[in-house]
């Protein structure tokens, strides 16, 4: 079969492809990002290319206006190969990882007192074989332990097979490392374990765990040094999936096609070794002394990791394949670590309350203060947890794209060039933007969008339903989708067109804010309490960070309660895992909360859906719901 070169710019990559494969296939194989929210199913308009030379099969669709597709423009999900081209990837189609730079910069260091990690080194120093003691090598390190204390150890194949030479070159002084597997599940049983390597005694006290947070947009990673409890700075990357589709439902549907699964475990365990590459730049070797990788992740993402099927997730009655996870061997999945490196994965409570949640409230500390406590992570699934030390109670909610940017006509992540801060001037009917990295508009990202909408909200230039108010400012106005506020012009704009809000990304932003706030509602009212009975407020995520709390209370997304009950924790998954890697005893208290939470499956819920009726409202059909409250309670 004839092969065409399809190059890729501005990278200029060049890729052989088959005629009639889609562009984004072709990008995909490549290694080539382009933005596909809907994993290539053509129904987010977003993957937008430009072909500069050369020919491809394609028509304008519901997503090009005729204008752009005369010049150029395509969708990749929907533009076949029919010879050799040259096409642009334009920057609201590309993945921008600065934000990990920036964010890693800000990160907030733990530290442990005494760390008690789930594997812990022990120096033995044994007598050499003689004519007179000829007890095997295996019977022999087994009877030092006996002696320290440490008895019935079992021991792994690859550490057996390095036994003989270790014990020989160390002169019988040597460093065993025990992972205390039972000990997980038995505080009591804490001197069974299982023998994962045998190192010379001496060369270096130091020895190391990773802590993993597998987000569906991104993979953050941190060192710890399990002998002295010293936390490292953490480094993250964008999930390499997201080619794939940008949320789990995409990617769900995704692993169902012809070796996707396989494609998608392929890309994120990627993702996680370039991230221990950028590693070994600052802490050369580290990884011949990594004995244990603690994971957290939402439920879909844990099964893409270990590349289970997980089809089931997303059909009645929703059953994951696994809620917990044995003691898996890390360099088994790929990942570029030594024999001896154990992996533990986060337990999760249902298909879409996941491990990153209980990372999440184990990091809150929500399980231990006797505060009525609000622990929301607030993304395309939003995951909700109401309680506190006595009980717990957690639901999902299905929000959408729009708190990442998806599903808006001009939306973007949170990447430079996107417009973060808006100010609106009622009597003068104009604006100021405040944009991420102080270039060019180009695009709208979430906490923007939340932004734009309360401004606008509150300057009377949209009611309540959403809807742009005639005459109430010069940029609104009538585009090719309906009603649109100009946000700046193309002669502005860093994309060289028109970034622009229209009626149906506010529409989309309702429907998602409804979403989160009547979930809150139902599992409060499940309880017998009420909204104003919260004490405290946990916002977890990336999102979260740039959340301005009262436009969020304007929009109807947040409670109106008083501003100092809110706290933002940042991303509550990796320092889950973090306190997991450095004390055995709180991977325990994991389970504790596993077990402790009550999930509601809120579409089953009794008024879930009238609540969620009355939420498609700015704020809400009951405005006394958000009565800004800035004082203290």
């Amino acid at each position: 079969m004839e092969m065409f070169k399809i190059i890729f710019l501005p990278d200029n990559v060049a890729v052989e492809a088959e005629p009639g494969e889609s562009l984004l296939e072709v990008a995909n194989r490549g290694n080539i990002h382009i933005n596909a929210s809907c994993g290539g199913e053509g129904v987010c308009g977003r993957c937008v290319v430009e072909l500069r030379e050369g020919t491809v099969q394609a028509s304008p669709g519901l997503y090009l206006s005729d204008d752009d597709y005369q010049k150029g423009v395509r969708l990749a999900c929907r533009a076949k190969v029919d010879g050799p081209a040259t096409l642009f990837i334009p920057l609201e189609s590309r993945a921008d990882a600065s934000f990990f730079k920036k964010a890693a910069q800000a990160d907030e260091i733990l530290t442990v007192e005494h760390p008690d990690p789930m594997v812990r080194q022990t120096c033995v120093i044994l007598s050499p074989p003689s004519r007179d003691d000829n007890q095997s090598d295996l019977d022999r390190v087994s009877t030092a332990l006996a002696e320290l204390g440490l008895y019935d150890n079992d021991i792994d194949l690859s550490a057996m097979r390095r036994m003989p030479e270790v014990l020989r070159e160390s002169g019988f002084k040597v460093t065993v490392s025990i992972f205390y597997e039972l000990a997980l599940q038995n505080p009591h049983s804490s001197a069974w374990g299982r023998i994962v390597s045998f190192d010379p005694a001496g060369s270096d006290d130091d020895f190391f765990g990773l802590a993993i947070d597998v987000g569906t947009t991104s993979v953050w990673l941190r060192l710890v040094n399990l002998a002295t409890g010293e936390v490292l700075p953490s480094i993250g990357d964008l999930n390499g999936q997201i080619s794939y589709g940008e949320d789990v439902i995409s990617r769900i549907v995704y692993a169902g096609r012809k070796d996707g699964l396989k494609r998608l475990q392929t890309r994120v365990i990627d993702t996680v070794n370039r991230l221990l590459e950028t590693y070994e730049q600052s802490y050369p070797g580290y990884r011949q002394k990594t004995f244990l990788i603690v994971v957290a992740g939402n439920t879909t993402m844990a099964h893409l990791l270990v590349g289970l099927e997980p089809k089931n997730i997303r059909l009645a009655p929703y059953v994951p394949p696994a809620s917990t996870w044995p003691s898996l061997r890390a360099s088994f999945l790929g990942v570029n670590v030594e024999p001896h490196t154990v992996m533990k994965v986060f337990p999760s409570v249902s298909s879409y309350v996941g491990g990153d949640i209980v990372a999440g409230v184990l990091a809150s500390g929500l399980y231990k203060r006797p505060e009525l406590t609000l622990f929301i992570d607030v993304g395309t699934n939003g995951e909700i947890v109401i309680g506190n030390q006595d009980w717990m109670t957690c639901a999902a909610c299905s929000a959408g794209p729009a708190f990442e940017g998806g599903g808006v006509k001009c939306g973007m992540r949170a990447a430079p060039g996107a417009i973060e801060n808006f100010l609106y001037e009622p009597q003068l009917k104009r604006h100021h933007l405040g944009v991420i990295g102080g270039v060019s508009p180009t695009g709208l990202c979430g906490s923007g969008l939340i932004n734009v909408v309360a401004e606008l909200f509150r300057g009377g230039v949209l009611d309540k339903r959403g809807r742009f108010v005639e005459g109430a400012s010069p940029n609104v106005r009538e585009g090719a989708d309906g009603w649109e506020y100009l946000l700046s012009p193309a002669e502005l704009s860093g994309g060289g067109h028109d970034v622009v809000m229209t009626e149906i990304d506010v529409e989309n932003l309702i429907r998602a804010k409804g979403a989160m706030f009547s979930g809150y509602q139902t599992l409060v009212e499940a309880v017998g309490l009420k909204m104003d009975d919260l004490e405290r407020v946990v916002i977890a995520g990336g999102f979260g960070r740039s959340l301005n709390l009262e436009n969020a209370v304007t929009i109807g997304l947040l409670p109106g309660l008083p501003l100092n009950r809110f706290t933002y924790i940042g991303n509550s998954s990796l320092t889950g895992a973090t306190l997991a890697a450095l004390s055995g005893a709180m991977w325990r208290t994991a389970f504790e909360i596993k077990q402790k939470m009550t999930n509601f499956e809120l579409s089953e819920t009794p008024g879930y859906m009238d609540k969620y009726m009355a939420s498609q409202f700015l704020p809400h059909t009951d405005e006394g719901l958000f009565k800004l409250q800035r004082g203290a309670a």
